[in-house]
């Protein structure tokens, strides 16, 4: 995940933490001589325990797992010991906030299981509590916390990924191509499949800005990429690294399989395309600039064992 990505999350995950630690705690402290108050003593110790674990930099790996665990068991448990009905509205609040950061920071699938699992959690608090709920509140619980999470997160959802695309072509930017790569590199390391990288270069194409405008170049790099994502398989990443140079990762392909898909990708149309290739087990980001680098490499390599076109052959739309 790119650190401006990291560095945010982290600060609303923490946001997010501490008030439900001012809120419970303040709940405890209001609530000494009453025997009801251990759901918010639980579950003040269970958001410090979150924000001890998100403090250190950067908020990645198990820490940040155990800060979101806590953050998410924390709301149902405080329902648990409530006797007033107002409580438990209050209650509501929390759940609501960490549904809504898991949709907007986590793939849909996961963020809707999660927000599900919230709304249940819910549901069990509000049974097992001293507080009789009315029954209406057992289907309003759950369609708050998921329906809330899925507008507001969706939204942010979806601001983050315009950010994270090219405006011209829509693929992955450079920044989008490392958020996705951090659910593709472990999940190939499970599976145990190689990675490939493929790297695309148009060669000559500041002779098309400059013989037909930047318009007309436009044009060439938007027809190039909604080939590609046609030509390549699912789940792989179609990225502009800037200008005319383009990178695509997929996992499962050894390398006789990645060139000849980066051959295929490169055509035989009138836009001449170079490819370099690198394929290996790089299930980490050092790993991958290491590829990626290799990649590069093998392009330039391509590029200058190829013969240029001649000046009346230049490349056409």
């Amino acid at each position: 995940m790119p650190v401006l990505n990291t560095v945010l999350r982290r600060r609303i995950l923490l946001i997010y933490l501490t008030v439900c630690l001012l809120f419970y705690a303040l709940a405890t402290l209001a609530s000494l001589d009453r025997a009801d108050a251990w759901g918010e003593r639980i579950a003040t110790s269970l958001v410090a325990i979150g924000l001890l674990a998100a403090l250190p930099r950067p908020t990645v790996g198990w820490r940040y797992r155990v800060a979101l665990f806590c953050g998410c068991t924390a709301p149902p448990i405080a329902l648990i010991s409530h006797t007033e009905l107002a409580a438990q509205v209050w209650a509501l609040i929390p759940l609501i906030l960490i549904a809504v950061f898991v949709r907007s920071w986590h793939r849909t699938r996961t963020a809707r299981v999660i927000a599900a699992a919230l709304g249940i959690g819910a549901d069990v608090g509000l049974v097992i509590a001293p507080a009789e709920a009315p029954p209406l509140w057992l289907l309003m619980f759950p369609v708050c916390i998921m329906g809330i999470a899925e507008v507001i997160g969706l939204l942010h959802a979806a601001l983050l990924d315009v950010a994270h695309r090219d405006p011209l072509t829509a693929v992955w930017n450079r920044a989008g191509l490392y958020r996705e790569l951090a659910d593709l590199l472990p999940r190939a390391r499970r599976r145990k499949d190689p990675l490939a990288v493929i790297v695309l270069d148009i060669d000559d194409f500041k002779s098309v800005n400059d013989r037909d405008g930047h318009a007309a170049g436009d044009t060439v790099l938007t027809e190039l990429t909604e080939r590609w994502t046609t030509q390549v398989p699912d789940g792989a990443l179609v990225t502009r690294l800037g200008g005319d140079e383009f990178v695509i990762v997929l996992t499962g392909y050894d390398e006789s399989r990645a060139r000849a898909l980066a051959e295929a990708l490169s055509g035989d149309g009138p836009i001449h395309v170079s490819n370099g290739v690198a394929v290996g087990a790089a299930y980490d980001p050092a790993a991958f600039a290491g590829l990626l680098a290799a990649a590069d490499r093998d392009l330039y390599l391509a590029k200058g064992n190829k013969p240029r076109p001649p000046a009346d052959e230049a490349p056409a739309l």
